[in-house]
């Protein structure tokens, strides 16, 4: 909200957005009352299935130095390698840097015992997948294995590099590193008055997180290893002869119980065992008709001359892996650190919502802020609501995808007609790698009619190009957009 001396403030604040692929990299320019920059980078990262994903990212980060070699805050939105790997790709890059602060949300905190909670939920599934990518992909059709890597490409990188790795590798750029809490403000030096800075989420709310804490519940919050994890590592440990099924205590039956599917496979069939005949003929698809004419009361008969190999479902248990790497996913968007920066000369907001998914956004409604200092008796308290009110600009939630920008509670509230949205996507490789709905054609609808138009989507060609649409130009909110041809579009807010 604007104050009686906000009219002697910088009114607008610069934001320069890489349009690099499907990843964020956003560099913030902000005025502080002498004038000069106040830097804030929020992530910087791009998904594992880029081409020349890591040159891509080194030409980012050395178009940042030459932008700025002072970042006074980083902020790491989420445990994602599309939005963190650029601080293991060019670690080398941002350690030229001079870095004043990390933001992290309470979720990455060490000493927080819910963040703890939730980060040996990440580990415990991050090592069940882990496990299970290589056999997945042996076992699996293609069209489920790709999906299965694209996913997993927001956890890993092209060499099996972890965002646990690069988000460790961000925390060591500076020593001070913050752990904000939604319904705060982040801490700003001083000089830098012209902006507040709302911390709207990650919840406290664990189901709003996607994960309760309930022993009934798949996915438990803070009561050890997922029962998904466990029973993907178990089947993977039985099957590599590490556990034994009468040690495995999600085993659906007790180890003397039925035969070793093993004997059935190996091409070996006992003519006294017709059971594994029966199983190696019609299920293995391998065995001789001799072998199989064998004697259980009444003769079988001649297994078809067929592979029947297609009949077989012993790999159909790694299908809990996709549900896994699904379930890990949302629940580590809905954990995304969300800021809302408002310009305190036009009381304009500023929404950047990294990944945030639906349980993410619903918790916004209930966020209050304390008063800023100096503010007149009876000054309502800021509310997560009337930020929304007030946006201007919103960065668009995990690259347009359908289920990460809340509609009623959330796009439908940004009212203010001078709405700009902003897109880091790639629709290319989201199609190579089977994703249907980034972007979503029913939100891009939606989001042409709330900006008028003024939608940037980072892989369209007029980006490439610099010649952008006559619809996203200067005016209201947006006083001027440059395009620096293939890398960037740079706005001015205010």
């Amino acid at each position: 909200m604007a104050t009686a001396s906000a009219a002697t403030l910088p009114d607008s604040v610069k934001l320069h957005l890489y349009c690099h692929g499907l990843g964020d990299c956003l560099l913030v320019e902000i005025p502080r009352s002498n004038g000069q920059p106040f830097w804030m980078l929020i992530d910087c990262g791009i998904h594992t299935s880029a081409a020349g994903g890591p040159e891509t990212i080194r030409k980012v980060v050395a178009d940042l130095y030459a932008i700025t070699p002072r970042l006074d805050v980083i902020v790491g939105t989420h445990e994602h390698w599309d939005h963190l790997s650029g601080f293991q790709q060019a670690e080398e890059l941002f350690k030229k840097f001079e870095v004043g602060e990390i933001w992290f949300a309470w979720t990455e905190n060490p000493a927080d015992p819910d963040g703890r909670q939730l980060d040996k939920y990440k580990t415990d599934a991050v090592d069940a997948l882990a496990s299970a990518s290589s056999r997945f992909g042996a076992a699996a059709d293609e069209k489920t294995t790709d999906s299965m890597q694209a996913l997993l490409g927001f956890v890993f990188g092209a060499k099996g590099e972890r965002s646990r790795d690069a988000r460790e590798r961000l925390r060591a750029l500076a020593s001070t590193v913050r752990h904000l809490d939604p319904g705060t403000m982040a801490p700003l030096p001083a000089d830098v008055d012209t902006v507040r800075v709302y911390v709207l989420a990650p919840p406290r709310d664990k189901k709003l997180l996607g994960i309760t804490d309930s022993d009934e519940d798949t996915y438990r919050f803070g009561v050890g290893a997922s029962p998904l994890a466990s029973a993907l590592r178990n089947g993977l440990a039985l099957g590599e002869g590490w556990l034994d099924v009468h040690e495995d205590p999600l085993a659906p039956f007790d180890g003397g119980v039925g035969r070793p599917l093993s004997k059935a496979l190996d091409g070996t069939v006992p003519i006294s065992d017709p059971d594994i005949a029966f199983l190696s003929a019609y299920y293995a698809g391998h065995a001789q008709v001799d072998a199989f004419k064998v004697k259980r009361g009444e003769k079988h008969g001649e297994p078809p001359r067929k592979d029947q190999s297609w009949r077989r479902i012993d790999n159909d248990w790694l299908g809990v892996a996709s549900d896994l790497a699904l379930q890990l996913d949302s629940r580590t968007n809905n954990s995304s650190l969300v800021l809302a920066i408002e310009i305190v000369a036009t009381g304009r907001v500023l929404i950047f919502a990294a990944d945030a998914q639906v349980g993410n956004w619903r918790s916004w409604k209930d966020v209050t802020f304390p008063l800023p200092a100096g503010a007149p008796p009876g000054t309502p308290k800021v509310t997560g609501a009337a930020l929304l009110k007030r946006t201007v600009f919103y960065k668009v939630g995990h690259h347009g995808s359908g289920n990460a920008t809340l509609s009623e509670g959330g796009l439908e509230l940004m009212t203010d007609p001078n709405l700009v949205a902003f897109i880091p996507t790639d629709e290319a490789m989201a199609k190579k790698v089977r994703w249907k709905d980034i972007p979503a054609n029913a939100l891009l609808q939606r989001l042409r009619s709330r900006t008028a138009g003024r939608i940037i989507q980072s892989d369209k060609e007029w980006i490439q190009l610099a010649d952008r649409p006559k619809e996203v130009t200067e005016g209201g909110a947006l006083k001027k957009i440059d395009v620096v041809t293939g890398l960037r579009v740079d706005l001015e807010i205010g």
